[in-house]
């Protein structure tokens, strides 16, 4: 028997010991219920904290808790005591001393943070179900939490904005950590005019060029121009004093004023940045408070040869180098560690300024979170401070509201595991079949994008998407197992936008590949067969866009509803129309643009619509003059061409196109008329010489298509050129 009761013994210590590892922060069945705490004079924001505590436990519980106001506890109740401390190291802590929970942090934002992490971390509760408004029947009937903890956190930067229209939302950047500009930034951008609208600034306010005054920039060591700005800055926080960053930039162009004091503080006529520290330097004299910025962007380049205030700072933005690839695995790596270093050295913040779309598309998945992930460790080392991530803004993007989250999390900690959380984000949003599919098929396409070194940069074609990382036998794969829970799924808004994206990659697919497997069509008999499956997935694109309330796929705002027009008026055109031209060999005499030398564009049936950067070969530097060899086309009897015109990008249709012999003697010449449309195709057919005087043609002959006649720098844009 003593044998036995020591058994026993030795089992009862170490199920006491087990069970003094944690302890019922709430139990149902013992009636365990805690109680919060404030400080008697509490503010409307502490106020606000607690009724997010509050609130949090009542989605899990059901539970009202009360809420006391008083600056001690009563002894017979344990409490979650929410408390500020401006001074303390980190961002916030939450710690247990006896019975009681202390939740503190150093500002009212982190206070918030810090409430939704404690959930995040002890219950069940997260973003998604917060946000889902999901009614949790009976998810907890009790909450343990260890009998002891004492942690704290600091975020690995101090300023973090993932620019989705995910983040706009207060409950997306309680739960995720995150700032939001519109909070915090009295001036953002370049929108020193929108502030100084209205007010009559002087001349000597704006930039000194040679000999003249330009209002097209500002002079930053005049006066008038401190005089205004200042009073708006004071205007603006006494407003609202979390507005406490400022952005101060040159406008967008390469104009520096030189006039004699911008001269004296350091100007040159391609460095503006003494004259615009000189600038920041006053105004942050002037408000100890707040933060200035500006941007080593164009006019903003060397470091100036004076000290800066402690409250300024620069932003640095990735736009030139932000191609797909980890920067320092780049050939862009010495000069942006050098550009990084020499700032960290001069100013107290450095913030980065990154991109996380493809602005020409934004169903462009561009998965490059894991390169991002490398970029963030990168900063971090170099001495950065902030971030904001471009994202699509107010816009829809595929896989947004995935890579906000994400964003925010690696933004907190670096550290995390990407696969991981994609698999978590998908499994809380959809059922378990369809996130397996969502889950595979994008981490793929992270690991794709990552590991292939070929540049994808944040406006780019449809072409370089694929060769980047959406092959398409994988993607139309993807794409019909997706397909199949579009019924299931028909009532679910962001769903349908991810059909709407998805579907309308699946379409520029095709269209980039022209004919044959992954086309839109096929060549039987020398003659363009469109396939019965485009007109299906134009109809889904059709109902998805409308259904789910997406008009629009890219920075621009090109239509949904427009493509789609464009889409059938082509295929309209191309079924059943010869293209004896198909793939022939032929030559380009003139000089071809370094970043357009693909002439096989010009006869592969991928057809151009309203975007310059797929499909069309762009010309600035000269006409476009080509050698076609007569035994290559002698069933045809005409040539048709296409055009793309876009005025803002100074395209142009061309003037005139002509057919020329061997001996450069003109056969045939066809003049255009002029065109004002700002953003419009056009196809322009000419006739070739009649059988009877086929004569005429040599046996190679030559196309050349002059640009059009006007001043100053513009470029002509070619798609298809069909002998048909």
């Amino acid at each position: 028997m003593s044998k036995l009761y020591a058994i026993l013994f030795l089992c009862l210590i170490s199920l006491n010991s087990c069970a003094q590892k944690e302890v019922s922060f709430y139990s149902k069945v013992y009636k365990i219920v805690p109680r919060i705490n404030i400080p008697l004079a509490s503010n409307n924001e502490m106020i606000k904290a607690s009724s997010l505590f509050s609130n949090n436990f009542k989605k899990i519980t059901r539970e009202n808790l009360i809420i006391e106001r008083s600056n001690g506890l009563n002894n017979n109740y344990s409490y979650i005591s929410l408390k500020i401390n401006p001074t303390q190291k980190d961002n916030f802590c939450y710690y247990k001393k006896g019975r009681n929970i202390t939740i503190q942090a150093t500002s009212y934002v982190n206070l918030y943070f810090a409430i939704n992490d404690f959930f995040q971390k002890f219950t069940r509760l997260d973003y998604l179900k917060n946000k889902n408004e999901i009614e949790i029947k009976n998810l907890v009937n009790k909450v343990n939490i260890p009998i002891e903890f004492s942690n704290c956190y600091s975020p690995e930067f101090e300023y973090r904005e993932p620019y989705f229209s995910s983040n706009f939302d207060s409950e997306f950047r309680y739960w995720n950590k995150t700032n939001f500009l519109e909070l915090e930034w009295g001036i953002w951008g370049h929108n020193l005019p929108k502030i100084l609208k209205g007010i009559k600034l002087p001349e000597t306010a704006f930039a000194k060029v040679g000999n003249k005054r330009i209002e097209d920039q500002y002079c930053f060591t005049s006066d008038s121009l401190f005089k205004y700005v200042n009073e708006k800055v004071t205007k603006i926080y006494n407003s609202d004093f979390a507005l406490n960053k400022y952005m101060i930039l040159p406008n967008d162009n390469n104009l520096v004023c030189t006039c004699n004091t911008c001269k004296s503080v350091g100007n040159t006529s391609k460095d503006a940045a003494p004259a615009v520290f000189t600038f920041l330097n006053k105004l942050a004299k002037n408000h100890r408070k707040s933060t200035f910025f500006t941007t080593a962007y164009i006019t903003v380049k060397e470091i100036p040869n004076f000290k800066p205030e402690k409250n300024t700072g620069v932003f640095y933005s990735t736009i030139d180098i932000q191609k797909g690839i980890p920067i320092e695995d780049s050939k862009y790596a010495e000069k942006f560690e050098t550009d990084i270093k020499k700032w960290t050295n001069y100013v107290n913040q450095v913030y980065i300024w990154d991109y996380a779309v493809n602005f020409d598309n934004y169903f462009d998945l561009y998965p490059s979170l894991k390169v991002t992930q490398k970029n963030l460790k990168y900063f971090k080392k170099l001495g950065v401070k902030g971030l904001f991530i471009h994202g699509s803004e107010y816009n829809y993007s595929s896989f947004q509201e995935l890579k906000s989250v994400i964003l925010s999390k690696l933004l907190w900690k670096l550290d995390i595991d990407i696969d991981s959380e994609i698999k978590s984000f998908f499994d809380e949003k959809y059922a378990s079949t369809l996130s397996d599919i969502l889950t595979n098929f994008y981490i793929f396409s992270e690991n794709t994008f990552l590991n292939n070194k070929k540049e994808l940069g944040i406006y780019s074609g449809i072409n370089n998407t694929a060769s980047k990382y959406l092959d398409p036998k994988v993607f139309f794969s993807f794409y019909d197992e997706f397909d199949t829970h579009v019924e299931s799924n028909k009532y679910d808004n962001e769903f349908l936008k991810l059909a709407t994206a998805l579907t309308f990659l699946k379409l520029e697919i095709m269209r980039d590949y022209g004919l044959g497997k992954f086309g839109y069509g096929v060549l039987k008999n020398d003659e363009i067969i469109i396939k019965n499956e485009v007109g299906i997935l134009l109809d889904k694109l059709n109902i998805y866009s409308k259904t789910s309330k997406l008009y629009t796929y890219n920075e621009v705002g090109f239509s949904i509803e427009e493509y789609i027009n464009n889409w059938r008026k082509k295929i309209f055109t191309n079924h059943k129309r010869k293209h004896y031209f198909y793939k022939k060999p032929f030559e380009v005499i003139s000089n071809l643009d370094e970043d357009y030398k693909d002439k096989s564009i010009l006869n592969d049936a991928a057809f151009g619509l309203l975007d310059y950067n797929t499909n069309w070969l762009i010309n600035s530097i000269d006409d476009l003059k080509l050698e076609v060899n007569r035994k290559n086309i002698e069933k045809s009897t005409k040539i048709t061409f296409s055009f793309l015109q876009d005025t803002k990008h100074r395209i142009f249709y061309p003037s005139s196109i002509e057919i020329l012999d061997k001996k450069n003697k003109k056969l045939k010449k066809i003049t255009l008329k002029k065109d004002n449309s700002k953003l419009d195709t056009k196809e322009i057919t000419i006739d070739l010489p009649s059988k009877f005087d086929r004569n005429q043609l040599s046996e190679s002959f030559f196309i050349k298509i002059n640009r059009a006649e006007i001043e100053g720098k513009n470029a002509m844009a070619c798609d298809e050129i069909i002998f048909n």
